[in-house]
């Protein structure tokens, strides 16, 4: 009986290995978002950047920082400059379900007011 409970354990351990292996680290993060303007085409587009990913939505933006660990921190000091349509920027209520989708993931959102 004994050698059974020896071989259950490393069992476990072989099977769960690469199961553990898949789950995507959960340390906080501090990260910076931007607002990139693209001017190709008849109006400006704008693209939400952390490092080097880009998003074309805030729904995009949303699902990347459901991988993100409670306790991070998400810092944007979006300028002053507008040209209209920016995401976020243009909408109070979208700002507010951001930051409500922000607070209920535990993640920090300080906003750089512009001068």
């Amino acid at each position: 009986m004994k050698k059974l409970s020896l071989l259950i354990p490393w069992f476990f351990l072989v099977a769960a290995g690469p199961a553990l292996a898949e789950v995507p680290d959960q340390q906080p993060v501090k990260r910076e978002l931007q607002l990139i303007h693209v001017f190709e085409g008849q109006e400006p587009e704008f693209l939400l950047a952390i490092g080097q990913s880009g998003f074309k939505t805030v729904a995009a933006l949303k699902e990347h920082l459901r991988s993100w660990a409670p306790g991070s921190e998400l810092r944007w000091a979006p300028g002053c400059l507008r040209f209209g349509k920016e995401p976020l920027l243009s909408s109070e209520r979208d700002m507010q379900a951001f930051r409500k989708f922000l607070e209920e993931r535990k993640i920090k959102f300080v906003l750089v007011p512009s001068g």
